[in-house]
């Protein structure tokens, strides 16, 4: 046994031997486990990420909201022409924050009646359709708040409630890869749709944008639905499963930091996935640049998602953690804050979007990490962190729509322009805040084991 890692904290897979590991995957009574498919591998756990991941992309057109909200905010075709910035963000941060932070109070709902899970799943795809196409209709900002934010995000809830729950049955050892992959959706989906969404805006309008965008999102999430399976039949599992959520290790020091890292460094992240096309047509750029920066931001995402749950198998979370502290303060200090021309834009994106952006690829990890070989409450750890990171993508735009000054001069010399350098200033500290909490983490991991030893 590797002695280093394990004094870092290691995964209970590096404990547990593949035996126990897929007999603690399973519910209580242990024959439920006969003549399932393998876990960590196999045609089916492939089908289910590839499904998780196709699921994951419709995320893609939320973190891409900064495309709308230019057009919203500066079209003379916009029908919320004239309203503050902070309440046209709101459309996309209550998606968000809806998303998340049900996601995570549906699971005991989704645990027990799992038999209706899938039913749920085609309902509220009906749901979010229609509710993008009535959008299409608004004439006031609330109508988008409503339409374009608070309805999908409730089945944006549904859906990745399943997802979340479902991973820690698929995938033990492999479930930082795995769930690296699975959020790579929503950067493929960031990456893709900004010039997309740019071009309609541009030619039919956001009317017509928002009836094809939800005629594409039932066509792309139709078959995802379809494919994305539980390992356990809702049958049996309903039968034997007793187990219970072991709520008293929420409590436990390491995750009580992770939670607060994992919240502190969302209130950095959601203002540049929100701003950053504002701050390029700042520059005087056309709305294109912005976009295609968005994609290029989106894009490292998605790199950084693979990345750091690659990272978090190897070594540790807390690794993670660190990795994508340094790198997204350093971008967000030294060249964010000197960005005057795009080719800078373009390089603080790339460094911000792999490092900041992968950051919820430790999901999984955690809560393998913290509840060892209990599946169930392993399964929620994602969904509980996601929750953080939702009421963070509420209060962190909030903050920076008050940080946001157009028109004032740069804090110093060439530092800070165009209004963004409160802003800036604001997303540097939040994230450097994280390494912290990623060296904290480490230091309470190593302390409960030596306590274990001792024991």
């Amino acid at each position: 046994m590797d002695t280093t890692r394990l004094e870092l904290g290691p995964p209970p897979t590096s404990i547990l031997d593949k035996q126990e590991i897929e007999s603690s995957a399973t519910p209580s009574r242990s024959d439920l486990s006969v003549g399932l498919p393998p876990v960590d591998g196999g045609l089916q756990a492939w089908i289910f990420v590839g499904s998780a991941t196709a699921l994951d992309v419709r995320l893609g057109d939320r973190v891409a909201f900064g495309t709308y909200q230019n057009y919203y905010t500066s079209s003379n075709d916009s029908p919320i022409l004239g309203s503050s910035i902070s309440s046209v963000a709101a459309i996309g941060t209550t998606y968000l924050a809806t998303q998340y932070i049900l996601g995570f109070l549906l699971m005991p709902l989704l645990k027990r009646y799992p038999q209706h899970v899938r039913l749920a799943l085609w309902v509220f795809l009906a749901i979010e359709c229609v509710s993008l196409i009535s959008a299409s209709f608004a004439t006031q900002t609330w109508h988008l708040i409503l339409l374009q934010g608070i309805i999908p995000g409730i089945a944006g809830a549904v859906f990745y409630g399943p997802a979340l729950l479902w991973l820690s049955q698929w995938w033990v050892e492999r479930c930082g890869l795995a769930c690296g992959i699975m959020f790579c959706g929503t950067g493929a989906g960031g990456a893709i749709f900004p010039p997309i969404i740019g071009v309609l805006l541009q030619h039919l309008g956001f009317r017509w944008t928002l009836r094809i965008w939800a005629l594409a999102f039932t066509l792309v999430m139709a078959p995802a639905i379809y494919f994305m399976r539980p390992r356990y039949p809702p049958a049996r599992l309903k039968e034997g499963d007793d187990r219970k959520i072991n709520w008293s290790r929420f409590v436990n020091p390491v995750l009580a930091v992770v939670s607060a890292s994992v919240f502190i460094q969302a209130l950095g992240y959601f203002p540049v996935s929100i701003y950053i096309p504002t701050y390029t047509t700042s520059l005087g750029l056309p709305p294109l640049d912005g976009q295609l920066v968005l994609s290029v931001f989106n894009i490292c995402t998605l790199i950084g998602q693979v990345f750091l749950g690659w990272l978090c198998d190897k070594l540790h979370f807390h690794a993670a953690i660190i990795v994508a502290g340094i790198g997204s303060t350093l971008s967000a200090f030294l060249i964010w804050g000197f960005a005057s021309n795009l080719g800078m834009i373009f390089a603080f994106v790339i460094v911000f979007g792999f490092t900041a952006g992968g950051f919820s690829s430790i999901f999984a990890p955690v809560g393998a990490a913290v509840f060892g070989s209990d599946q169930l409450s392993a399964g929620v750890i994602p969904g509980y962190l996601g929750a953080l990171r939702g009421v963070a993508a509420i209060i962190g735009p909030i903050v920076s729509a008050t940080l946001y000054t157009p028109g004032e001069p740069p804090l110093s010399g060439i530092y800070g322009m165009y209004g963004f350098g409160k802003m800036q200033i604001f997303v540097g500290v939040m994230t450097a805040v994280t390494v912290a909490g990623g060296i904290g983490s480490w230091a309470f991991a190593k302390a409960e084991m030596r306590r274990g030893r001792v024991e």
